[in-house]
Order: structure tokens, then C-alpha cells, then sequence
């Protein structure tokens, strides 16, 4: 593997944030990435890059800001949740944001006011997020009021404006690698039966791209989806919050009528 040394010559006690930027031969979206964090990072974040061993001109970018970064790596690995795992090992925050290759940053006080939002140390923090759309403007979305079972079983938290406390991972487990798309809904529903402090905020704090791999559904996605549904969604009554599920979940629920569960994964990629 191609990676810096990762004693870099900063002090790191008392960082609070580390930004995880996971990227594969995605030059173009991680030159954004990079011009976004590096605008407004200071002593209070690091910034780590983790690779998946891009044979475009990701290294060569990776190898211009390397003395900015905390740590960086470039080898293959199985998958996207893989890379962020790396990412969580490496990080020395007290809060972690997964901000991938082609996301940015929205606003150009964005960590100076999570700062302020994180000064209270809730295990997790979600912002407002903006989507690319394929019209004229970007679709807004807005984190979930409360993290419950129910609500999470009906929504996820969109990683790319979402803090997460680094103990939650050690007290709770890392991504699952066996998933490729979805495992961050897996761990936030990991986490529901747990008294989480969490906090949402109206601030937008980054901005999506539409290409990301879990930005559109497919079969893979349907059935990954599905699985993780059944991990969670086990011993639920008929109700009122059953037919809410139902209709949210509708696509997904249309695509299992009409297709045989797979007995086997298909192979991992990103």
C-alpha cells in the first residue's frame, strides 16, 4: 500500500472532529472534496483520505495535500464500508464525518458552527443535507427528529452531514463489510435499542452527489435493503406505523413480490 507516515508532525490531543474522505478513480469529485475541507480546516479537525488503490490521478492529488493531511492511504480494498472502517481506526477526533469523494462542504463557517453544535458532546449530530437533482436545484433533505426504532427503520441519516461520536464504534462495532451499500443504515438501527444522545440541527452542512452509490436504488440495493429490513424489523405489530413502513417502503416491498431472494451475496465493489 502507498501511505503517508502516520505520526504527521501536528499536535493531536484535543482534536474534535476528523473528516473521512473514501474515494476510488474518482479524481474529479475528490479534487472537490479536498478544496472544500481544506478551505476551512484548522487545529480543531484533521483531515484523512482513504483510498482504494485509484489508478486515475487521485494519487497524484492525494500526494499534493499530503502535508495537510493527518493520514492517507492508497490500497484495495473489498468495498466502500471497508475504506471507512480503515478511516475509524486511523481517526483521533472525539467525532467523526464521512464526507466522501464528490461531497462538500456547504457553508464556509460549516465547522466553526458544528463546533458550537457539538459543544454539549451528543453522540451524534445530523444536519440538513443537500442532493444534486437533475433540475435547476438541489434537493433538501432534513435528518430525522428523533432517533428511534421506528424512525430509522422509516429513514436513515445521511453520513455526509452526520457526526458520529468515535466511541459509538468502539463500544458498538464498525460497518458491516459484509454489506456494499447500505451498511450505515445497518448501524444506525445497530444503535436504536441504546440511549443515544442525539442532536439535529437546520444548518446545511454538505452537499451530495447524485452519482454516490447509494444515491439510486437498483436490485442490489433493493436487496440489501431488504435483508437489513429483516435484521430489524422483526416482532412489529400491525398498525398504524406497520402501514406508514409498508408505503415507505413500497418500491422495495414491489420488488420483493416480483423477485426470489438471493441464497448467495454477489460480489462486493464499489
Amino acid at each position: 500500500p502507498l501511505n503517508t507516515n502516520t505520526d504527521v508532525p501536528m499536535e493531536q490531543k484535543g482534536i474534535k472532529l476528523s473528516i473521512i474522505t473514501v474515494n476510488l478513480n474518482n479524481a474529479k469529485g475528490l479534487s472537490k472534496t479536498i478544496d472544500s475541507v481544506l478551505e476551512q480546516l484548522n487545529p480543531d479537525a484533521e483531515f484523512l483520505i482513504i483510498d482504494g488503490g485509484s489508478v486515475d490521478q487521485s494519487l497524484t492529488m492525494i500526494k499534493e495535500v499530503a502535508h495537510k493531511l493527518s493520514y492517507w492511504i492508497s490500497e484495495k480494498d473489498s468495498g466502500i464500508y471497508a475504506a471507512m472502517n480503515k478511516g475509524i481506526e486511523k481517526a483521533k477526533g472525539n467525532h467523526l464525518l464521512f464526507l466522501n469523494s464528490g461531497d462538500t462542504l456547504v457553508a464556509d463557517q460549516s465547522l466553526a458552527i458544528l463546533f458550537s453544535l457539538l459543544a454539549d458532546d451528543p453522540d451524534i449530530l445530523s444536519c440538513c443535507i443537500r442532493v444534486e437533482a437533475n433540475g435547476p436545484k438541489d434537493e433538501l433533505r432534513s435528518p430525522i427528529k428523533n432517533f428511534s426504532h421506528q424512525n430509522l427503520l422509516l429513514d436513515s441519516l445521511p453520513h455526509q452531514s452526520t457526526l458520529i461520536k468515535r466511541s459509538l464504534f468502539l463500544e458498538h462495532g464498525y460497518y458491516d463489510e459484509e454489506l456494499r451499500i447500505a451498511a450505515d443504515w445497518d448501524f444506525w438501527l445497530r444503535l436504536a435499542p441504546y440511549p443515544i444522545f442525539y442532536k439535529h440541527s437546520a444548518l446545511v452542512l454538505s452537499r451530495m452527489e447524485r452519482e454516490g452509490l447509494g444515491a439510486n436504488m437498483n436490485n442490489d440495493h433493493f436487496h440489501e435493503r431488504l435483508l437489513i429490513f429483516g435484521r430489524y424489523a422483526k416482532g412489529l405489530r400491525l398498525n398504524f406505523f406497520w402501514l406508514r413502513l409498508m408505503y415507505r417502503n413500497r418500491k422495495l416491498l414491489a420488488w420483493y413480490m416480483q423477485k426470489p431472494m438471493k441464497t448467495s451475496s454477489s460480489k462486493k465493489h464499489r
